[in-house]
C-alpha cells in the first residue's frame, strides 16, 4: 500500500527522498536553533544566524558564478547545480550544533544532512561534488562564526581518606 501512496498524483510527498531533502534543509537549522534556545544560549543563536546568512549568500554567489559552466548544469539538465543549496542548508544546522555543543549534538544532524546529500544525488538533482561543496561551505562558515560554548562543571568526589570537588571548564 505504501508504494501506491508514494506514487499517487505527484506532489510534495510523491518522492520520499526528495521530500526528505526538502525537509532537512530547513529542519536541521531549526533543530540547531531549538538547541540554542533550549540551552538559553543567545550567543549561539546569533552565531547560527551569522553562519546561515554567510552560507546562503556564498551558495548563491557560487551558483551564479558556475551557472554558465559545465559545473552549473545538473544531471537532470537544469541549472544551478554547484553547490547544493539543500545540502548547504542541512549541513549548516549540523555544523553549528557540532561546533557549538559537541559531537553528541552534531552527529544526528550530520546523519540527516548526509541523507539529504544522498537523496539529492540519487534523484539526479546534483553530483557528489555539488553536495560535498555545499556541506564544506557550511562547515567552513561554522568554523568562522561559531565558538564552543563555555561550560564549567563541578563534580564532588569521595575517597577513603577524604573528598573534594572536581572542576572542569571548557571554552
Amino acid at each position: 500500500m505504501a508504494p501506491a501512496l508514494v506514487s499517487a498524483q505527484g506532489g510534495f510527498f510523491s518522492d520520499p527522498d526528495r521530500a526528505a531533502g526538502d525537509v532537512f534543509q530547513i529542519l536541521n537549522p531549526l533543530a540547531a536553533l531549538g538547541i540554542s534556545v533550549w540551552k538559553s544560549d543567545y550567543d549561539g543563536s546569533r552565531q547560527l544566524g551569522e553562519t546561515a546568512g554567510a552560507v546562503f549568500v556564498s551558495t548563491e554567489v557560487l551558483k551564479a558564478a558556475f551557472n554558465h559552466t559545465s559545473w552549473g548544469t545538473r544531471p537532470n539538465g537544469k541549472d544551478n547545480a554547484f553547490p547544493s543549496g539543500h545540502t548547504a542548508g542541512a549541513c549548516t544546522g549540523a555544523a553549528h550544533a557540532g561546533e557549538r555543543y559537541g559531537w553528541r549534538y552534531g552527529l544526528p544532524l550530520y546523519a540527516t544532512a548526509a541523507f539529504t546529500a544522498y537523496s539529492r544525488v540519487d534523484e539526479g538533482y546534483h553530483r557528489w561534488r555539488d553536495v560535498i561543496a555545499g556541506c564544506a561551505l557550511a562547515y567552513g562558515w561554522a568554523r568562522v562564526f561559531v565558538t564552543r560554548q563555555s561550560t564549567v562543571e563541578t563534580l564532588p568526589f569521595l575517597l577513603h581518606d577524604g573528598g573534594g570537588l572536581s572542576l572542569r571548564a571548557s571554552w
